[in-house]
């Protein structure tokens, strides 16, 4: 297929794509989500989509697995142009499938039935169980895969419902997977058996589609990328084209000088929050001080019950033991609303499912810390509410062009900072990020992490909760490791670094 040059597709890479898309547009009514993107993608290679939360990157991959409709431009699948993917069922017949970074499963079906759901294979108007349950073990023995056909679906980890996904993909003999954020609550040994597995997927000639926010995963996955930014087309790139910095430039349309706010170094002298003997069934003799000042962080891997512990200390799961306090004094928190009332303010990493009303307004979202506040002889002033949406939509840079509209429709980035807004909004003495940055492009990043300065240089006390070992670092003057809920080393200034966080870790 001829590509002419205003498609700025890269000349050196010449393979025949399996996908190209030329010139796409997406409106939602006077929005224009994507305009004049290109991508191709080619068998047995791995193209990376790149771009800020809101680029369009979404909106591209619903467009190609049939969730929704292009407004206009090209699809051509092996050098011929189609129509519209006009569902899913296109999408999956065409030989496209997606694996979601919030796994899209039927949880309370066996993994045999999900494997199958749509698709069951037949016998005399029955379905054929065993010719189902051998083509199910054929592809998980080909994944290297120990998982109980016959398992309900929520019973099983993150990753192993991600590879059940992949299995799926297989099955149905998909020609293009796309992963979207696979990464994002997996753990080191996680990441690693699901690269070797795309990996296994680019020599069986499959194509891939890979979306990520983490940079140093994108050169060990792909082989070129595409950047899109603000639904825009910024280019096709082959792997070491361009550096780490001049990538993220081409994403956020600015340059970023750094990654991280610059540390503080002096001694920290003043406790203002402090945790004593605390245990339950999660955590044991748990003790700890947060001083004036000072950003503390918390790593360890999944299973360390970091989560579980502020929990704990929050009110969410009982304790048998422990004391709090605030300032030398003793608090009791006995629930999140008593926690809150009393200063403690503890910013969930599952935002989705803990943290965000997904179908209400960003006005209903960032006010509910603020309910009794906002009103007189117990109604909500809409006035109040406005004006209190209005502030933090400005301060947290969150992109949108109303307070009214659905949470669940904003990209990532901006769903966290409506979360944040919503903490910083009940004026706390004390704040506890639970992994800030999840699935938040490398700009929002930059701009969360200032406004987490921002609330340390305000008197606020900072913890960080977090399995980025970069972000722990950059960000933190102290770091508490745990393993099975009890800690481990308290690292710090000077002993900030990966190799001793491991160490400890392990």
């Amino acid at each position: 297929m001829i590509l002419d040059n205003k498609n700025n597709f890269n000349e050196k890479i010449t393979d025949n794509p399996l996908l190209v898309l030329k010139n796409i547009n997406k409106s939602f009514g006077s929005i224009h989500a994507l305009k004049g993107v290109n991508l191709r993608a080619f068998k047995g290679k791995a193209m990376g989509i790149l771009g800020e939360n809101g680029a369009g990157k979404s909106t591209l991959m619903n467009i190609l697995s049939g969730v929704v409709q292009k407004t206009s431009g090209e699809l051509y699948w092996n050098g011929s142009l189609r129509n519209n993917l006009k569902s899913v069922k296109d999408a999956e017949q065409m030989g496209v499938s997606i694996i979601h970074q919030e796994i899209n499963c039927f949880n309370d079906m066996s993994v045999i039935d999900n494997l199958f759901a749509g698709h069951e294979k037949s016998k005399f108007g029955l379905i054929d169980y065993k010719s189902q349950k051998k083509l199910a073990k054929s592809v998980f023995s080909s994944l290297n895969l120990n998982i109980d056909l016959n398992e309900v679906m929520n019973k099983l980890t993150i990753a192993e419902q991600q590879m059940v996904e992949i299995a799926k993909s297989i099955l149905r003999r998909s020609k293009l997977i796309i992963f979207d954020e696979p990464t994002s609550s997996l753990s080191k040994t996680e990441v690693e058996a699901l690269f070797k597995t795309i990996k296994d997927l680019k020599n069986d000639g499959v194509a891939i589609c890979y979306i990520s926010h983490k940079l140093e995963e994108i050169p060990i996955v792909c082989d070129f990328i595409t950047i899109i930014r603000d639904g825009n087309y910024i280019g096709e790139f082959i792997i070491g084209e361009l550096n780490e910095d001049q990538l993220i430039s081409k994403m956020v349309g600015r340059e970023i000088i750094e990654k991280y706010p610059s540390k503080s170094n002096k001694n920290f002298e003043r406790i203002i929050f402090k945790v004593e003997n605390l245990s339950n069934n999660f955590v044991k003799n748990i003790n700890f001080e947060l001083y004036e000042g000072e950003i503390l962080g918390f790593s360890g891997l999944i299973g360390s019950q970091r989560t579980e512990l502020f929990k704990s200390i929050i009110g969410l799961i009982p304790k048998n033991s422990g004391k709090v306090f605030l300032k030398n004094k003793e608090i009791i928190l006995r629930s999140v609303s008593s926690s809150i009332k009393k200063g403690i303010y503890y910013v969930t990493e599952d935002r989705k499912n803990d943290g965000l009303l997904l179908y209400d307004s960003i006005r209903k979202n960032i006010s509910l810390s603020m309910l009794l506040k906002i009103s007189t002889f117990g109604f909500i002033s809409n006035k109040k509410e406005k004006v209190l949406a209005k502030s933090f939509i400005n301060k947290m840079s969150i992109k949108t062009t109303s307070s009214e509209n659905i949470v669940g429709s904003m990209s990532g980035g901006n769903q966290q900072k409506v979360l944040l807004a919503r903490a910083f909004a009940a004026k706390p003495k004390i704040m506890i990020f639970d992994e800030p940055s999840r699935g938040v492009d490398v700009g929002s990043r930059r701009e969360i992490y200032d406004l987490i300065y921002k609330a340390k240089d305000s008197g606020i006390g900072v913890i960080i909760i977090s399995s980025d070992l970069p972000e722990i670092i950059g960000l933190c003057n102290r770091v508490i490791v745990m393993k099975k809920g009890r800690i481990t080393s308290n690292l710090t200034q000077k002993s900030v670094n990966p190799e001793e966080i491991m160490k400890f870790s392990i």
